[in-house]
């Protein structure tokens, strides 16, 4: 799991850097860099995802409050993709976490 949440947060970073523009120093080619990146890693990030999709309940359950912050982060993404696991995990996985949490 911290594995997991480690590639979750670099993959972030990276996507934050290509979305703010912040290359840093070597301008527009660390930019294609990061952007070739992002490009490369997010079918794993949707492998990723999909694993944490098929945890067993207590395991979910368990994991759930340390992956939240990057499913909601990973939303501003622009991979269908990974916002298609997105949705299969919010109305899968989390709507019901919710739903006992309001009863």
């Amino acid at each position: 799991v911290s594995f997991c949440l480690a590639v979750l947060r670099d993959y972030l970073s990276t996507h934050d850097r290509v979305a703010t523009g912040a290359a840093g120093a070597g301008g527009e080619e660390r930019l294609h860099l990061a952007e070739a990146t992002l490009a490369e890693l997010t079918p794993n990030i949707v492998m990723l995802l999909r694993g944490v999709l098929s945890f067993p309940e207590p395991h979910f359950s368990k994991h759930l409050p340390a992956f939240y912050p990057f499913f909601a982060d990973l939303i501003h993404c622009e991979s269908k993709q990974i916002a298609a696991v997105l949705r299969e995990l919010f109305a899968q996985r989390i709507a019901p976490h919710l739903q006992q949490a309001s009863t």
